[in-house]
């Protein structure tokens, strides 16, 4: 993590009212999460296990960190990436996930400076399926990665990553690694994933590493030791708000959420989530996947069947993962949708709003009393969230010729 090489902007604070029943709980809650690729440390008999800085944030109500990624292209227009990320600044942001392949290592640097000269930091987006045993984005490691297999003069897949690695590292802007992503993974490929994260994390111990995973994957891929970026994705063609009219939606995002912080806290790692910040509709292999565009459609057709989600489902699902889980990163997905028209200044007020008040977990608990008067009611229908179908990254990620 950057902490222990430049601390992070400063986060907004708003009094919660459960701080002191929660502070009374610190001296026997269990770990949450901690440094990445850590494992879990039990207490000694007689002795209150060690409390995280996440679950401190989460009970003294404190913001974490919140990202957002950006496909922006380096080495087509640096100067429009830097642009990009003052603009990320301004609204509140700290944290961007940027891909460093295809660039020159000082493009991968300048723009690491520019990122650190205004209080931003940079997850490098890797997700090369060959590094865990899957098909490469083109052929190997070196002509993948050429800057840094240049740079090291070496092809091994092993020299490239670590030279990767420790060259990413040195950067004062680093935040961690996005490591892979659940569109590049496989169950069986488990293992490859567990060494994969593994040599990241001999080489650069200190740094966050992430797998992206879908509500779809459950807890799969928490094996590998990685800090899971867990995607919430629910709204799809209607708009999830008023609340009190979609709490069976809601009452999955919560369950989700809180499924997604127990398998953290027992596997010892950061708890981070992906929040939305797109439409299915931004592309018609979504629109099919939600069940709502046809192959037949225009792209223009399929978007203006979707829904992007509005401010006050963009605050509401961050509430819910603040008050379900204590996550290290909230990241949103994506800023190419996300920086168009008005979104801009929705994302904005949600990522600067304070943490929820009591009002917020107020009506929390009245919407978990309804909810199990609509079960009793309903007990016949089934709700599901819905996660991104596959292909939405693949349309978006720049897998770029050399």
């Amino acid at each position: 993590m950057p902490k222990s090489r430049r601390p992070l902007q400063h986060l907004r604070r708003a009094a919660s009212p459960l701080v002191a029943l929660l502070l009374s709980l610190l001296t026997i809650a269990p770990s949450a999460s901690a440094a990445p690729g850590a494992g879990s440390r039990a207490a000694a008999p007689g002795r209150a296990a060690p409390v995280s800085p996440a679950a401190r944030r989460h009970a003294l109500g404190t913001l974490p960190a919140q990202g957002i990624f950006d496909s922006c292209a380096l080495s087509t227009s640096l100067s429009v990436c830097e642009q990009d990320l003052t603009q990320m600044h301004q609204a509140g942001l700290q944290v961007v996930v940027m891909s460093a392949q295809w660039d020159t290592l000082s493009e991968i640097s300048a723009y690491a400076a520019y990122a650190q000269s205004i209080g931003m930091s940079v997850m490098w987006e890797l997700n090369d399926p060959g590094y865990w045993g899957g098909a490469w984005i083109g052929s190997s490691a070196a002509t993948d990665w050429p800057a840094f297999s240049s740079a090291c003069g070496c092809t091994d897949t092993t020299q490239v990553l670590d030279y990767m690695i420790r060259y990413l590292a040195a950067l004062p802007a680093t935040y961690g690694y996005y490591a892979a992503d659940d569109w590049t993974l496989t169950p069986n490929q488990q293992q490859g994933l567990r060494q994969y994260v593994s040599e990241i994390q001999s080489v650069d111990p200190s740094h966050m590493v992430m797998v992206g995973s879908s509500q779809g994957d459950g807890t799969t891929y928490y094996s590998s030791g990685a800090t899971m970026g867990n995607e919430i994705y629910p709204e799809t063609t209607a708009s999830l708000m008023p609340y009190g009219d979609n709490l069976a939606t809601w009452d999955t995002v919560q369950q989700a959420v809180s499924q997604d912080q127990r398998a953290a806290t027992r596997t010892g790692t950061a708890s981070a989530f992906i929040l939305q910040a797109f439409s299915f509709g931004d592309n018609l292999d979504d629109g099919e996947a939600v069940g709502v565009c046809t192959a037949a459609m225009t792209a223009a057709h399929c978007a203006s069947l979707l829904q992007y989600p509005s401010q006050a489902v963009q605050l509401e699902l961050r509430n819910q993962v603040l008050l379900n889980a204590h996550p290290k990163l909230i990241l949103w997905y994506t800023f190419a949708q996300a920086s168009q028209g008005g979104n801009w200044g929705a994302l904005s007020n949600v990522v600067q709003a304070p943490y929820p008040t009591s009002a917020v977990v107020a009506r929390a608990g009245q919407a978990r009393h309804g909810r199990h008067a609509h079960r009793r009611r309903h007990r016949h229908r089934h709700h599901h969230l819905r996660h991104r179908h596959a292909h939405h990254r693949r349309a978006h990620r720049r897998h770029r010729s050399a």
